[in-house]
């Protein structure tokens, strides 16, 4: 089993220390677990966000946080886990010249792209599910999938991190959205960035993995690869819904996902998942 999308403590919104998710990888039949710590939102945008502390590590925390993930990997070894550095970066468009500088000269495994904000309103927090009300539903996904495949271009991502959050409250389009899907996936194939099945979205109110099923056909479709991550924020949530996320990539087509070593994709088959 496989688990390349994992948080600790240091985001300021999940619990738990390293060791204490390997030690429960171990117990779950992880064998690769990726620690992907959210980085620090670009200065502007945190300057203009209330309480941006509490959505990343502080940039003078990387250090340590490498550190520990190090020392978490040889626990992993003793234990039959293979600990992966990696790092998940809020790559909307006022973000990724400060993304860009901050991956610059660390080693790491896998590197994950998310958009979380759109005009610095953070969409997926439940404190601010109010935002939605200022936006007609149809053009927000629009505008969520335009930073979507912006995201990907921009080079720095291995991965697309839930790649239809903007779902997760289920405030969804009245109209077809088979289009933006269809798009999304064009974009993410000619950009050459993976996909993750998210199984955070079953534990979240729109109870479906990131990306859905049609979405995660397209991508197939696309020749998108994919990969699989938890999204975990307490060590009880290490490899939870492992067995749907294998079940939605067999019916879309899939017959093997990625694991990334110093950001070098690895092909494992979908049985090793």
């Amino acid at each position: 089993m496989i688990d390349l999308h994992v948080h600790t403590w240091r985001c300021r919104h999940a619990t738990g220390s390293a060791e204490e998710y390997v030690r429960a990888a171990a117990g779950r039949g992880v064998r690769v677990l990726a620690f992907t710590e959210h980085l620090p939102l670009a200065p502007a945008l945190a300057a203009g966000l209330e309480g941006a502390e509490g959505y990343a590590m502080p940039a003078g925390e990387l250090p340590e946080y490498v550190s520990e993930v190090r020392a978490a990997a040889e626990l992993g070894a003793d234990l039959g886990v293979e600990v992966l550095l990696g790092a998940e970066a809020d790559l909307v468009p006022e973000g990724i010249d400060h993304a860009r500088v901050l991956l610059d000269g660390w080693q790491f495994d896998v590197v994950l792209g998310s958009v979380h904000l759109i005009d610095g309103w953070a969409f997926d927090d439940p404190d601010r599910i109010e935002g939605y009300e200022a936006w007609d539903i149809a053009e927000l996904w629009g505008r969520y999938f335009d930073d979507l495949a912006y995201a990907a271009r921009s080079g720095l991502a291995d991965v697309i991190a839930h790649a239809d959050l903007v779902k997760k409250f289920c405030m969804r389009p009245s109209g077809p959205v088979e289009h933006l899907y269809a798009n999304a996936a064009a974009a993410l194939a000619m950009a050459g960035v993976a996909v993750e099945v998210n199984t955070a979205g079953l534990r979240k109110p729109c109870r479906e993995l990131y990306p859905g099923r049609a979405f995660l056909s397209a991508l197939c479709e696309a020749g998108v690869p994919v990969t699989v991550g938890s999204d975990a924020h307490s060590p009880d949530d290490v490899g939870a819904g492992r067995d749907e996320a294998v079940a939605a990539l067999r019916e879309a087509g899939y017959r093997s996902a990625l694991v990334f070593r110093r950001r070098i994709a690895e092909e494992v088959g979908i049985d090793e998942l």
